[in-house]
């Protein structure tokens, strides 16, 4: 079995590096990760992260459009692409090994010099993929987006990553520049490489492309709005709040979104949320797929996933379900998460979990671009926690840890909800009733 290993770097203009030796493979990633996202945006100007993220596709100083700037990063081999998340912004361009050299000449080009060209064009593309999230009625349909504004309402963490349609309709070039001024500028960046070719040669060449001074930038490192005191204390509140989403939709099926605020960052009490996760779902013979899709046929698919920022995350579950079914699955969905509440697992659960989530993070030691990513997520959230630090955790985990677990989770100050079908603010009672469960288990 072969590992992988990283080696870190600080170019002279503080720029961080990790570099991946892969001898064995043919071809080359190269990444930046930008700390920044939909959360570091206002009411005013959202949207504009993932607005600049398109624009950056738009050409450069060296290549004036798109068509030619995709030319030259796809004559590379592979593909470019880019994500805009809630907290962090990734650019990446993949391709030969061979052509490592120059690669990294031409992503220098793409980040640092953007011209903006098209800004109209672009901004109709944008608004004809918002259009995607939007019912007949003008009617938002997107559980994600939903949830999140609805458990993080006056927030920025509520923010939707692709922005409000009004404000993008009306973001300028300036803006556009503000952002990338305050927000790509070395402090905040991270560069990943897996290659074949030399370390000295890559880092040589990236120190001479980007570890220069960066002139777009400005001594501007804006303060995020934290989300520490977001969520207030159970203690506080005579009964848990519920923050709920009914949004009626002309279809025969209701989209279901449950979602519950959890801690952040990278720790101990993460991996056993996590694990609490897979527990949930971790394949077909897990709880949620197993009792509710294989042994009812209740829904196509149902799902249970985590995502964790700085300070905060969430745990969420997500089904799709036939107008005739939902109270079925409401109410299978109640007595399975009661059982979560309330029992410990069973031992052969806990090594059954335990085998799959050691196994996925042996993965990671020998999967150049998931070491790397988690490499610069660590970074990110300040944690110092490796992937054998995980394993042993997970392989320590006890049944009495998972079921005080999930008490914290689904005992949360605050729990959302959204559902997205037909006469779906008719239901408020159905899902009150479900979410009622979690009433009395905070602690």
């Amino acid at each position: 079995m072969k590992f992988f290993s990283i080696s870190k770097h600080t170019l002279k203009n503080g720029l961080r590096v990790l570099y991946c030796h892969t001898p064995d493979s043919v071809s080359f990633e190269l990444s930046i990760h930008i700390n920044t996202g939909a959360r570091d945006e206002s009411e005013e100007n959202n949207g504009v992260s993932h607005f600049l993220e398109h624009m950056m596709f738009r050409g450069s100083k060296k290549y004036p459009n798109s068509l030619s700037l995709s030319k030259a990063m796809e004559s590379f081999g592979s593909e470019t692409n880019a994500m805009t998340g809630i907290e962090h912004t990734t650019y990446w361009l993949k391709g030969d090994s061979e052509k490592t050299i120059e690669a990294i000449e031409c992503f220098s080009d793409f980040f640092l010099h953007p011209n903006y060209a098209d800004l109209e064009i672009e901004r109709s593309v944008i608004l004809q993929e918002m259009a995607s999230d939007f019912n007949e009625s003008g009617d938002s349909i997107d559980t994600e987006s939903l949830s999140m504004s609805t458990l993080f309402s006056n927030h920025p963490l509520g923010n939707p990553i692709i922005g409000n349609e009004d404000v993008v309709k009306k973001i300028s070039e300036k803006e556009l520049s503000e952002k990338r001024r305050n927000f790509y500028i070395p402090e905040r960046c991270i560069i990943t490489i897996n290659t074949s070719y030399s370390e000295i040669e890559t880092i040589k060449t990236l120190e001479t492309y980007f570890g220069n001074f960066w002139e777009h930038t400005k001594q501007s490192n804006p303060n995020r709005v934290t989300a520490e005191n977001t969520i207030p204390s159970l203690s506080k509140l005579r009964k848990p709040q519920n923050a709920l989403c009914l949004q009626n939709n002309p279809d025969n099926q209701f989209a279901v979104k449950m979602i519950f605020p959890t801690i952040g960052g990278l720790s101990r009490d993460i991996v056993l949320i996590t694990f609490l996760q897979r527990i949930l779902d971790d394949g077909i013979c897990t709880r949620l797929p197993a009792n509710i899709r294989e042994k009812h046929g209740l829904v196509y698919d149902i799902s249970c996933d985590t995502q964790f920022f700085n300070e905060i995350g969430t745990f969420s579950i997500d089904a799709t379900v036939s107008e005739d079914r939902l109270n079925e699955l409401l109410e299978k969905l109640a007595s399975e998460l009661k059982t979560v509440i309330s029992e410990y697992p069973l031992k052969e659960e806990i090594e059954h979990i335990k085998f799959r989530y050691c196994f996925d993070l042996k993965q990671i030691k020998e999967t150049p671009s998931r070491l790397l990513n988690r490499e610069v997520s660590s970074y990110f959230m300040n944690s110092n926690l490796s992937v054998d630090d995980e394993i042993d955790i997970v392989k320590s985990i006890t049944q009495e840890q998972i079921l005080h677990t999930a008490k914290k989770v689904f005992g949360s100050a605050r729990r959302g909800f959204v559902l997205i079908g037909p006469k779906a603010r008719r239901k408020r009672d159905l899902v009150e009733k479900l979410l009622s469960i979690f009433d009395n288990i905070g602690d």
